[in-house]
């Protein structure tokens, strides 16, 4: 099937277009989460710009669904397709850093690892999530939530321009001024106006040291409520200088650095960034640090934010299986605890935990892109695990947190933490709120016939956009 057109593109293509049957097949078609499991009719391997357009073309005339892969960590699986050709932009990584500008121009194809090699030579970042192996261009479309959130917003926020191919295989720059809406609607609403291919972020001082807490509390005999009320309360007086995060879970058999016999206790752990003097960020977040006399494992004090930003890298294994989801939660109450503790001291696998992220400061500002978070708590159940066996069991676990957290969330996600497809448009229209129409108007401009579908969704306009009622909502 489209064996000619195929053979096409890869004559005309700089890159190369993997084919299957060819040797490396198996290798290109595989993404980072190994419960998706799909057969593309190609991957091409992009190595410039005109590889996208040629890629975007082919999709285009000849009907098959078209699959963007930056760093391909997407937990739903959305760099690759079943019968569709994916375009992988792993090759489209340079960086040219301006200090004096405060500005970095990077490839889509760069991974955040990279990225923060690059600018964290002259003491600068762009506010990345919290892991070095994820891909630039899908956490900043999504939104980008990390270390340094609440000092500097989301990934998204920093975007101040950006290349891009659209749905009629155009090359378009955005930026303040010219097609400020597409800038707007990459700025948090997914690659659904079309395959960027490089971005223009603002710089901020970040480092090059960082004060990084890193603590786990046993959280038998009521540790884990006492100690999820005292995370609640901390992040109610937290300064913008941190950025903080609760995970609940037990520890696994394998897990390295805690004490003998440990397998199978349950955890509190607190971890997070501080900004500032060394000396000031173990002052500050000693009571979450001392919490116990006795922790499990403490690895907190003075780090290089890049090694802050692979913590937790090894946690998540390429290949590994894995299901995410998450709730906005507003207010911490005491019953949303024991929901939350009740969970994490009962993984469906010992590789998973609920994570609880504080949202304040610059991240819960109004922003002036497609997606802004929601101050207070993002509740995160992030299942792992190895045996696709138990598939059914750990997708259970996480839904049911979700479900059973409803009551006390807004039902609104974060797009990155999604999981897969069953919530479509309901859950990003609570997700946006009053951004979605205009950002549905922006996709029916740019990408009517939803060409770029294998994203965050979100479906071209249906009748007229009005904009003063959409913001009036």
């Amino acid at each position: 099937m489209l064996e000619r057109e195929l053979a096409a593109v890869a004559d005309a293509v700089e890159g190369n277009l993997v084919l299957p049957g060819d040797d490396d097949y198996e290798t290109a078609r595989r993404v980072w989460n190994g419960v998706i499991d799909r057969h593309p009719i190609a991957v091409l391997r992009c190595a410039s710009v005109d590889d996208v357009q040629a890629g975007v073309t082919f999709a285009r005339e000849h009907g098959v669904p078209v699959a963007v892969r930056g760093g391909g960590h997407n937990v739903a699986g959305h760099g690759t397709v079943e019968a569709g050709i994916v375009l992988d932009l792993a090759a489209l990584n340079e960086m040219v850093v301006d200090p004096a500008a405060g500005t970095v121009s990077v490839g889509a194809g760069a991974t955040w690892g990279q990225l923060d090699e690059a600018t964290q030579r002259f003491g600068l970042a762009v506010p990345g999530g919290m892991s070095s192996r994820t891909g630039v261009s899908g956490l900043a479309l999504g939104g980008g939530y990390g270390w340094v959130r609440n000092a500097f917003g989301l990934s998204s926020s920093s975007i101040l321009a950006a290349e891009l191919v659209t749905a009629d295989s155009s090359v378009v720059v955005t930026d303040g001024e010219r097609h400020p809406d597409l800038l707007w609607a990459l700025r948090g609403g997914g690659g659904n106006v079309g395959v960027v291919t490089r971005f223009d972020f603002r710089l901020h001082r970040v480092g090059p040291e960082v004060y990084f807490l890193l603590v786990y509390h046993d959280a038998r005999h009521s540790g884990a409520t006492r100690a999820m009320r005292t995370f609640r309360q901390f992040c109610g007086k937290a300064p913008y200088s941190v950025s903080l995060m609760a995970r609940l879970g037990v520890i696994a058999e394998d897990a390295g650095g805690f004490p003998p016999g440990s397998a199978g206790v349950p955890f509190v752990a607190f971890a997070g960034v501080f900004l500032g003097d060394p000396e000031e960020g173990e002052r500050l977040l000693g009571p979450l640090r001392r919490l116990s006399s006795d922790p499990l494992r403490d690895e907190s004090g003075p780090v290089q934010y890049v090694e802050a930003q692979r913590a937790f890298d090894d946690e998540y294994p390429e290949g590994g299986r894995y299901y995410w989801k998450s709730t906005n939660v507003v207010e911490l109450s005491d019953s949303a605890i024991d929901l939350i503790t009740a969970t994490g001291a009962s993984p469906a696998s010992r590789r998973s935990s609920v994570d609880v992220w504080h949202i304040g400061g610059a991240a819960a500002q109004p922003v002036d892109g497609a997606f802004t978070a929601r101050p207070g708590f993002l509740v995160h159940p992030a299942a792992s695990w190895e045996d696709a066996h138990h598939d059914a069991k750990n997708i259970a676990w996480v839904r049911g947190l979700v479900t059973a957290l409803a009551p006390y969330s807004d039902h609104s996600r974060y797009p990155n933490f999604a999981g897969f497809e069953e919530e479509g448009d309901r859950m990003l229209r609570a997700s946006y709120g009053p951004n979605y129409d205009r950002l549905a108007a922006i996709k029916d401009e740019w990408d009517p016939h939803n060409l770029f579908h294998l994203n965050q969704n979100v479906l071209p306009l249906v009748g007229p956009f009005d904009e003063t009622a959409a913001r009036a909502r």
